[in-house]
């Protein structure tokens, strides 16, 4: 008899194959590398981010600027949690690592270990602070996250599993620092507008 834990690691592996090797596709073999590490492509750092963030702070001002300092606070909880506590705890090899050749690598996986995945948990917890913040905008933020977290099992760094940790944990983590931080900071605009 297979236990559960066997079952749940069989479906990982099937599924990781399926979405990095058979649902594939040209563009997607040329999207998902700029998704998955867009923080390092120059026209976005150098061009996009600080256009959107300058936007953004300029018209929200005081708000925007707390719920930033907020987001940034979740994020690096998470991310500092992910990768000096659990990964080195659970000690899961990341895809390539097990599976070998099976494994088309279409981005780097830096490091050994891959649960959780640390662009999961960063953009479910600066998608959890942004909702809270804006929640008109929130299945906006949750796509974003999930997208980037399609992203790493498609170019193969991580197992499915890896990533809805991670983003599960980034919300369990954004979400009562937004809510503790901010106030509900949605719901704050609402009462100034009474």
């Amino acid at each position: 008899m297979t236990s559960p834990f066997a079952a749940l690691g069989s479906a990982d592996r099937w599924l990781l194959l399926k979405i990095n090797r058979d649902w594939t596709a040209p563009a997607l073999d040329a999207a998902m590398p700029v998704i998955t590490d867009i923080h390092k492509v120059h026209w976005f750092i150098f061009g996009v981010a600080p256009v959107v963030l300058g936007l953004w702070l300029w018209k929200g001002r005081r708000q925007a600027l707390k719920v930033l300092v907020v987001a940034a606070l979740a994020m690096g909880a998470s991310d500092l949690l992910a990768h000096r506590v659990i990964k080195p705890w659970v000690a899961r090899p990341r895809p390539q690592r097990t599976l070998g050749e099976l494994v088309v690598l279409r981005a780097p996986a830096n490091g050994a270990y891959g649960f959780p995945s640390n662009h999961a948990i960063n953009m479910g917890a600066a998608a959890s602070v942004l909702t809270v913040a804006y929640p008109a905008y929130g299945l906006l933020f949750a796509g974003a996250a999930v997208l980037v977290g399609y992203s790493r099992i498609y170019v193969g760094a991580h197992y499915p599993g890896d990533v809805l940790a991670g983003l599960a944990l980034g919300v369990a983590i954004g979400w009562p620092w937004a809510a503790l931080m901010l106030g509900g900071a949605g719901a704050s605009r609402k009462k100034k507008r009474k």
